[in-house]
């Protein structure tokens, strides 16, 4: 297992994590409850570092026809510097309460453009009092109590205090809403609707994981073979 592979959580491990996370702090109980249950990346809730073109790299060499002669050119790509200023993410207008959906904003095609998910009732609470309590505006962002380097650090304590033994990190809850609806028998093309994955293909990468649930029923039945 390489460093960057997520360890899944299992139903009683994120049901441990949520309660040390609802019994602790009513932010980052309503934060990771919507990650749960959206599937979304931390990042389209609580905004991306703006990126400035400084320069561009050559990484090697094209060949293009002009008037019907070859031409050698240099193949480039941009260079970008962080202006250390966020954008996107959600604020208050982009969530309807009584719809049940938040928009944010997503990378299409090298734009970003607001896409739309599915919030459940108790998102839909838990967005409500959070709102309601903390006053905010419709300009205002929803999910910025805490920088993400900052949430990286807390959903770590709680982990502890779950009792989880293994590393959790936010991109957990992503993880954990695919595996889950795909134990459910969603299809990849009904779960990239919901969770903005660029392809079906990078969906296959949780095959792995389906296929641990049969183990036990595998080995059960091989012995009465």
């Amino acid at each position: 297992m390489t460093k960057h592979e997520i360890v899944p959580l299992t139903k009683e491990e994120m049901r441990n994590l949520m309660f040390e996370i609802e019994k602790t702090d009513e932010f980052d109980y309503m934060f990771f409850y919507v990650l749960k249950t959206t599937g979304r990346r931390e990042g389209e809730l609580y905004g991306i570092q703006e990126k400035k073109e400084i320069g561009r790299k050559k990484v090697g060499e094209r060949t293009i026809y002009i008037e019907g002669k070859a031409t050698t050119v240099d193949r480039t790509i941009p260079i970008y510097k962080n202006t250390g200023r966020l954008i996107y993410g959600v604020k208050v207008k982009d969530i309807d309460l009584k719809e049940g959906v938040m928009k944010i904003w997503v990378l299409k095609k090298r734009q970003y453009r607001q896409d739309e998910t599915v919030l459940t009732p108790e998102a839909i609470r838990l967005l409500d009092v959070y709102i309601s309590k903390n006053k905010l505006r419709l300009e205002d962002h929803v999910f910025r109590k805490w920088d993400i380097r900052t949430l990286q650090k807390r959903i770590k304590v709680y982990a502890a205090q779950a009792g989880i033994t293994h590393a959790v990190v936010i991109h957990n809850f992503r993880h954990y809403f695919v595996t889950e609806l795909k134990r459910l028998g969603w299809s990849d093309a009904d779960i990239q609707v919901l969770t903005g994955h660029k392809s079906t293909d990078s969906l296959s990468t949780y095959k792995h994981i389906i296929a641990r649930d049969l183990k036990e029923k595998t080995l059960s039945s091989l012995r009465e073979l």
